[in-house]
């Protein structure tokens, strides 16, 4: 049972009860989108917001929590059903006054959305989106990004598939057909979409980790040909 049937509940009461309806929600979600990949950004978000001051901490945590509840890579059609799921639970949870600047907020965190190439306005928007970003990239987002290539039972790397990289015109490999293809498909680009100072230290490692990573990678696949090295 999510819901106190009371008036009054303290905000530690509202962040348990969030904790129960996000378990439950994400319970077939892979696990690059599980509970500990809401926790790895609830703890990044805090972070941020703490280094930046930005937001009511309260806020931030509730929308950490629940940014994946309607995830379109899950929820399909089913991603309105998923809003008005959270407003349900925020309604009833004693959380009306926030639910609709939450709501909003999730809806443009992905980095799908059509506003990812616009400055968010949102500072709330800024954190969550921060924190979303860089648990997509570094050592977890490398492991996040097997992991969902696996699930959704994608080629670890297709060589035929290559295209000229829109900054630099450098060759690079993409194409929705293979996990390698993501990381310049998303990846890559993070480091560049952070909207904090703070988020924008975090992502240089993060984002060198990636390049090495991929370097290893080529290596590897291209032992004995010659190419690549």
């Amino acid at each position: 049972m999510y819901f106190i049937e009371f008036m009054e509940m303290n905000r530690n009461e509202q962040i348990s009860l969030t904790e129960e309806f996000v378990k439950t929600n994400l319970k077939d979600y892979d696990s690059g989108h599980d509970w500990w990949h809401i926790e790895r950004v609830r703890k990044l978000a805090s972070f941020i917001n703490e280094m930046e001051q930005l937001e009511d901490p309260f806020i931030v945590e509730i929308t950490a929590l629940l940014h994946d509840t309607a995830d379109s890579k899950f929820a399909g059609e089913d991603k309105e059903q998923g809003y008005k799921l959270i407003d349900d639970f925020m309604e009833k949870s004693g959380m009306s006054d926030i639910k609709d600047r939450v709501t909003a907020v999730i809806k443009k965190v992905s980095f799908s959305s059509k506003n990812n190439r616009e400055e968010p306005e949102d500072p709330l928007l800024w954190v969550i989106q921060d924190a979303d970003r860089l648990d997509a990239i570094g050592a977890i987002g490398i492991a996040r990004a097997f992991n969902y290539g696996g699930f959704r039972n994608n080629k670890i790397y297709n060589p035929a598939v290559v295209n000229s990289d829109e900054n630099t015109g450098d060759v690079q490999e993409s194409g929705t057909s293979s996990t390698i293809s993501h990381f310049y498909e998303k990846l890559l680009l993070l480091k560049y979409r952070m909207n904090t100072l703070t988020a924008k230290k975090l992502a240089v490692d993060r984002h060198e980790f990636l390049e090495l990573f991929l370097k290893q990678f080529y290596k590897e696949w291209d032992f004995g040909t010659g190419e690549r090295l």
